[in-house]
């Protein structure tokens, strides 16, 4: 308890808004009035408050955060669909400015790093107007953007935007070389390093460089059932074991449950199926139904720390569903989000 207090007190006292005033205000043309969701986190506490856009204005005092960065939710239409802004929580006073029609291209300026991470979105993410036509096509511009992105960090050492942007990328591109993102990490600002986000990213750099490889044996972990009851991944030795990683809040994730099944019937005896499932503990009796409704086939286990456990984090599962198909050795074979690519596979196996 005692290092609970201590890290929340620091966190407090590090903050840039500490004992300063953090507001927010601008206009959104074309919005009307409704409410806009304010995402942060404070003393490692995941929180929400509630914004007022009246008549397409916005202007209200916001909460700090441990790490300064928040996220704006704002409800693009009757759909439900929504945009997520970014916003740096600073002392003074941060403007947005935008339309209802081109909501995810909303500026943030009017604090230091607000105007940072604009001028990166306007030099990088919003430079290419042009819908993709193709996967191919898609990934080109994923590729030219994520080496821009690297291109600003590196000459921006000393602002809090590019740890943060770092982090975002060793999530959004965990296969390009781990090297890179350890040279760009030490190349950040000392006090940059040591931001929230700067040890997020160092975090996910250690994660990347330990993470399942293809051909070497993953790590051992022990994790409790629906009954409460823990199973050691090394009890399967011996046999093939696809990890299926998903939640009951998945779409895809449910949607591929039949495929998933049909393995089971298909190898019931040499392919042991253990799902992993993303959960909350708050969330525990709405995966069981899951399970039951879903007809979800092997041993189902989760962690019920949402993203936070060590098998999560530890396997570097940042995409809904994942599958890891395992030897009778423990190493890893294949990790893939489609279950076709496993039964392709399972089908090249002569073992089986």
């Amino acid at each position: 308890m005692k290092t609970l207090l201590t890290v929340g007190l620091a966190a407090l006292l590090a903050s840039p808004c500490f004992a300063q005033t953090c507001r927010v205000a601008g206009t959104i043309a074309g919005l009307g009035s409704q409410k806009a969701i304010y995402h942060y986190t404070r003393e490692g506490q995941r929180r929400v408050d509630t914004l007022r856009i009246i008549n397409d204005q916005l202007a209200q005092a916001i909460n700090y955060g441990d790490d300064g960065m928040a996220n704006l939710e704002i409800r693009t239409g009757d759909d439900g669909s929504i945009v997520i802004v970014n916003v740096w929580a600073e002392p003074g006073t941060v403007r947005l400015q935008g339309t209802k029609q081109h909501l995810d291209r909303i500026e943030v300026t009017g604090t230091p790093e607000n105007d940072l991470l604009t001028a990166y979105k306007r030099a990088v993410l919003w430079q290419e107007t042009r819908p993709t036509k193709s996967e191919a096509e898609y990934r080109v511009l994923q590729a030219k953007q994520s080496q821009q992105t690297r291109q600003f960090i590196q000459a921006h050492a000393a602002a809090r935007t590019s740890a943060y942007l770092l982090y975002d990328q060793t999530m959004a591109q965990p296969a390009h070389p781990v090297a890179d993102y350890e040279k760009l990490l030490q190349g950040l600002k000392p006090a940059v390093r040591q931001s929230w986000y700067g040890q997020q990213a160092a975090k996910r750099i250690t994660v990347l460089r330990n993470q399942p490889t293809v051909g070497k044996p993953v790590a051992d972990f022990s994790m409790a059932d629906t009954m409460g009851v823990k199973h050691s991944l090394a009890t399967y030795r011996g046999k093939y074991v696809l990890l299926d990683f998903w939640g009951h809040w998945c779409g895809p994730c449910i949607r591929a449950m039949p495929k998933v099944n049909a393995l089971h019937q298909q190898y019931p005896d040499k392919l042991a199926i253990i799902g992993i499932a993303m959960e909350d503990a708050g969330d525990a009796k709405l995966w069981k139904q899951a399970i039951r409704k879903h007809q979800v086939p092997g041993l189902q286990l989760s962690e019920l720390q949402q993203d936070q456990g060590p098998v999560i984090s530890g396997y570097n599962i940042n995409a809904f569903p994942t599958y890891m198909l395992l030897d009778p050795k423990g190493a890893l074979v294949m990790r893939t989000s489609s279950v076709d690519d496993i039964t392709k596979k399972l089908a090249t196996l002569g073992a089986l």
